[in-house]
């Protein structure tokens, strides 16, 4: 993760060079996808190696994002997608490399080094007692490709942190708040602090949980079935209430709750403070969910989110018009290109938004 940061930092600095506008979506999923791709493969995609971040392998992903809400109400849709000749696919989504983790898998599969394997998400798999025909090449490719849409797609990726980032750049009393907590904690800033460090540290810590409260990684409704006991709802607006027999499913997002006025006073606005004031509010907070069910890489990705906010802000200023390296907000609202627009499982901002655009200077 820190060999991810270095080259981060490097390319956020050289695009300050000469103070161009960076779009901050396409260089934090360039991020999260390298460290992503080498804690499951064992080595990364290198995507901070290229000129344009990989933005047109991006932007082919998320056209799967987009046919989501048919894969779940025509599950015939995605058995079709999955199926078709990669030239079909291509047709859809030009930009579309199909092959990339089948051939790593083949790749980890078939090399001569015997602990390649061990190095991977695979080997738990590749070496249990399951049937072989759940060993194949497609099915280990699509447990590659859901892990690596969830590790630069979702909560510790491109979208939860271009979303920490506007909010501190937008809200400068809590950006010197939280600058000031890191500056004591890392003296040096060209230092890459650890995640022991950072989680340590009261006020970041509210920030990063203020951040997952407001703009979640994963905004489609969260089904539940409470098999054996009738659930009784009541409205406390009207008295009136509900009776759902067991096995009735029900749902919600993760917004309807983390936007209750009744749990957390003037819900929209950013105020890390909160948490800091009444602790039990993480009763109400399910930003990985809750239970047996819950987020997998919840650990994983608070670590992303940690070390890579942090190391951004301990060394950017925001721009006041002074020297040094510095960020400036650029042509970005928190309306159209930071909150959720649209639920493709994951948040997407309105259509024709550009996302967080900064200027960066050095």
């Amino acid at each position: 993760m820190k060999e991810s940061m270095a080259k981060l930092l490097s390319r956020i600095e050289a695009t300050g060079e000469s103070s161009k506008t960076l779009r901050i979506h396409y260089i934090l999923k360039a991020c999260t996808s390298d460290i992503i791709t080498k804690y499951a493969f064992g080595e990364s995609f290198h995507f901070l190696d290229e000129e344009d971040y990989a933005a047109p392998y991006m932007e082919s992903t998320d056209v799967y994002h987009l046919f989501n809400h048919a894969f779940c109400h025509f599950p015939w849709i995605g058995t079709l997608i999955a199926s078709a000749p990669l030239w079909a696919i291509k047709n859809i989504s030009p930009r579309f490399d199909g092959d990339v983790e089948q051939a790593r898998v083949k790749d980890i599969r078939n090399s001569p080094n015997p602990d390649r394997v061990k190095s991977t998400i695979f080997e738990g798999v590749l070496n249990s007692k399951l049937p072989e025909i759940e060993k194949s090449d497609a099915r280990m490719a699509h447990e590659a490709q859901l892990v690596v849409f969830a590790g630069q797609g979702t909560t510790g990726s491109a979208y939860t942190l271009s979303a920490a980032l506007y909010e501190l750049l937008a809200n400068p009393q809590e950006l010197q708040k939280t600058k000031a907590e890191l500056s004591k904690a890392i003296p040096d800033p060209s230092l890459i602090p650890s995640f022991a460090q950072l989680e340590a540290l009261p006020y970041f810590s509210a920030v990063m949980q203020e951040i997952l409260r407001i703009h979640p990684g994963i905004v489609s409704r969260m089904p539940r079935v409470s098999p054996e006991s009738a659930i009784i709802y009541t409205n406390k607006r009207n008295g009136k209430s509900y009776h759902l027999p067991p096995g009735t499913p029900t749902n919600m997002t993760v917004q309807i709750a983390h936007s209750n006025p009744e749990v957390f006073d003037s819900p929209y606005d950013f105020r890390p403070q909160r948490w800091l004031d009444n602790p039990r509010l993480d009763r109400a907070f399910i930003g990985f969910a809750r239970g047996t069910r819950n987020c997998i890489g919840m650990n994983f990705a608070r670590q992303e989110m940690f070390i890579i906010l942090a190391t951004i802000i301990r060394k950017y200023e925001l721009y006041v018009g002074q020297e040094g390296p510095t960020l400036e907000l650029y042509e970005t609202t928190r309306e159209r290109d930071i909150d959720v627009n649209r639920d493709m499982i994951i948040p997407f901002p309105a259509p024709g938004s550009h996302g967080l655009r900064v200027k960066v200077r050095s």
